[in-house]
């Protein structure tokens, strides 16, 4: 067979690879399938597996490929899990192809990166392995609720000994390599009033009425304070108020109006003190009579933990490799940038003391979508930059031999 047409083979199989994981339903809390068949591929690569559980049906898989000799350690880490399918437009598990774009629920976010990440592990062992060094391949559940996968993940290479030296969260960052982030925490303002009857005009005591100034100095004074602190890469810290409830009845004025608000948070911050500040905020612009209350929120609160932010400078030997193999591809200079959503990169980084970067196929607007699609040109480079990254981190070489 010819060197284009045994190319084209192998293109071809790793489209293939993806489409079955598409196939796979596994939204959330029902990872068990999808796990099982990645346990299995993984083992036919010849990795050694190691499995641990993030709840019931939420198993972890962990694919180990150890080279000749000791060396660094690697960590490519994928979710397995999706967002649910009840508004995707046609059927989410199809996977269709067409004008080189793979649709189906979970295509970008992030079977995509996951897929990339097994066929680059496929790859090196086909070509005989790791001289030295470890990598290790991590499909986790539970990214998309709270992230509990890669939580537990970090703390099974703890329990085995491990220390990894650098990591690759697969999200679609558009073959962008992303090492800055804001971290995010979900905040409850509560105003409390007093009600009456509405045979008048709204009152001093009215939640909801007291709400809407506390409303309007956050759209103002807090986003006007907020742009005077910037990071260079990050910008400045940004929230959006997402959810709001008040009130009992039409004819009796709210004692309580609640609003929780999702910030995006920047390295340094005190969490008390952005609590504290909101805080005095609405106290100064709502009636005396009333109360309020700021405190971080149990929607979708991670247990004993935070979605913190991540800073991973460009010293760092993983951002250079994988710098370096993204131009040998792409043949595009890049420098390292942000990415705008929050992610397990903070958790292996923060939790877990490994300097990590975020880098994908695919384009994060297209997660979630009623058309969830993913670019396969870009998905083909992952492949072959997920797997310059790892040789040449590994065996600590400029060239994939």
């Amino acid at each position: 067979m010819q060197g284009t047409e045994m190319e084209n083979e192998r293109v071809n199989t790793e489209i293939s690879f993806l489409r079955h994981l598409v196939s796979i339903p596994s939204v959330t809390g029902n990872e068990k399938q999808i796990a099982e068949f990645l346990e299995d591929e993984m083992r036919k690569i010849g990795m050694e597996v190691v499995l641990g559980s993030a709840g019931e049906n939420q198993p972890v898989v962990l694919g180990i490929l150890r080279g000749a000799k000791d060396g660094p350690v690697l960590v490519f880490n994928g979710h397995m899990d999706t967002h649910p399918v009840e508004n995707y437009q046609g059927n989410p598990y199809l996977a269709e192809i067409k004008d080189k774009k793979l649709f189906g629920r979970g295509s970008v976010d992030m079977k995509g990166g996951l897929a990339a990440m097994m066929c680059s592990a496929r790859r090196i062992a086909d070509q005989g392995g790791l001289k030295k060094g470890t990598l290790i391949l991590a499909a986790v559940p539970d990214e998309e609720m709270l992230s509990r996968g890669t939580s537990r993940m970090v703390c099974m290479l703890e329990e085995m000994g491990i220390q990894a030296d650098g990591g690759i969260v697969g999200e679609p960052t558009k073959l962008k390599v992303g090492s800055f982030m804001r971290g995010v925490t979900h905040i409850d303002i509560t105003v409390t009033g007093y009600p009456k009857h509405t045979s008048g005009e709204n009152h001093t005591g009215n939640a909801i009425v007291q709400m809407g100034r506390v409303l309007a100095a956050l759209e103002g004074e807090l986003t006007e304070k907020y742009q005077k602190r910037r990071h260079p890469i990050l910008g400045s810290p940004i929230f959006n108020v997402g959810l709001i409830q008040g009130g009992e009845k039409p004819n009796v004025a709210a004692k309580q109006c609640c609003v929780t608000l999702l910030r995006r948070d920047m390295p340094g911050e005190d969490s008390s003190q952005v609590m504290k500040e909101i805080e005095e905020l609405a106290k100064a612009v709502i009636d005396e009579t009333c109360q309020v209350k700021v405190c971080e929120s149990k929607i979708q609160k991670r247990p004993g933990k935070k979605r913190l932010p991540m800073e991973v400078g460009k010293e760092e030997r993983i951002v250079r490799m994988l710098l370096g193999a993204a131009k040998d591809v792409t043949g595009e200079n890049q420098d390292v940038d942000m990415v705008p959503f929050w992610c397990d990169a903070s958790i292996m980084s923060n939790e877990g003391r490994i300097p990590t970067v975020v880098f994908g196929p695919g384009d994060i607007a297209c997660a979630h979508s009623p058309k969830e699609w993913i670019d396969l040109d870009q998905y083909e480079k992952a492949v072959a930059i997920y797997e310059k990254t790892a040789v040449r981190f590994l065996h600590g070489c400029q060239e994939v031999k």
